[in-house]
């Protein structure tokens, strides 16, 4: 259905609304302003769930990035480190979830950081590649090296450090980067 409106006066002024711009019996792609506030397809929607892709960072229970590139997720034992309460809860400390920082539906930097949302974040964690190849997180390996995370909470002159140094309001204590060592050492697993 097409509907169009014409002005009098000498001049004919069409203007014609489709049935698609209204968004009428479009099911599979909305209203005109249906995807006003998402963020835009990247990084943390490679993540592939069991039956196909899962939108925006996946779901508890996606296959991890390094399983679909063919590796098995390991198996550290059992971490005294639990990501949900003692790395991101750093970050939440840090102030990283600032919105001029990792914060935010749109954060200024990626990955994005929200400290009260250990199962998502753990899967956009995961799903992240910095610019270097490697993963942000690697629940496929126990070599804490492998993990981007690790390596940007050091200062630029310390030896393992790595792009740039987080969290940029300053250094975190060493117990608290001891603590995040030991989680990517157990695997990173979404504990």
């Amino acid at each position: 259905m097409i509907a169009c409106f014409s002005a009098v006066s000498g001049v004919l002024i069409l203007a014609c609304t489709t049935d698609y711009q209204l968004g009428k019996e479009d099911p599979l792609f909305g209203g005109p302003n249906a995807l006003a506030g998402q963020r835009p397809p990247g990084a943390t929607s490679d993540v592939q769930a069991e039956g196909g892709a899962a939108p925006n960072g996946g779901t508890v229970g996606s296959k991890p990035k390094c399983v679909t590139a063919g590796a098995a997720l390991v198996d550290g034992g059992a971490c005294a480190v639990s990501f949900s309460k003692d790395v991101l809860a750093a970050f939440g400390t840090a102030d990283c979830a600032n919105p001029n920082c990792h914060g935010g539906a749109t954060p200024r930097n990626e990955p994005r950081i929200e400290p009260s949302d250990g199962p998502a974040m753990w899967q956009e964690f995961q799903a992240f590649t910095i610019s270097n190849g490697k993963p942000y997180i690697n629940p496929c390996s126990t070599d804490d090296k492998l993990s981007t995370m690790g390596c940007n909470l050091y200062a630029s002159t310390t030896p393992g450090a790595c792009g740039v140094h987080m969290p940029s309001t300053g250094q975190l204590a060493p117990d608290v980067i001891t603590k995040i060592e030991t989680w990517l050492k157990c695997g990173s697993p979404n504990n």
